[in-house]
């Protein structure tokens, strides 16, 4: 597999998750680099009027996992592995 192929299954697997229904983003990957955006609504706010932290966590953590990905070519969560028991 190319890595072009690579970071395009990357973002579909990123987008099928359930919960980016709630927090549409957009993203991009490629090589050492994993963006995500999303649109701030007027809901994410809390009563101080700031962003949420459970939205700035979400796209951290999103984020955080991507680049491990992309940093470390030898892990791959596209891969699954079988055993015999």
């Amino acid at each position: 597999m190319n890595e072009v192929t690579h970071f395009k299954q990357l973002e579909r697997m990123y987008l099928a998750a359930p919960i980016n229904t709630i927090f549409p983003p957009k993203i991009t990957v490629s090589e050492a680099v994993a963006e995500i955006q999303i649109y701030v609504k007027p809901e994410y706010f809390h009563s101080a009027g700031a962003v949420h932290g459970s939205v700035i966590f979400k796209l951290l953590d999103d984020v955080l996992f991507l680049r491990q990905i992309l940093l470390n070519k030898q892990f791959s969560c596209l891969q699954r592995h079988s055993s015999s028991i």
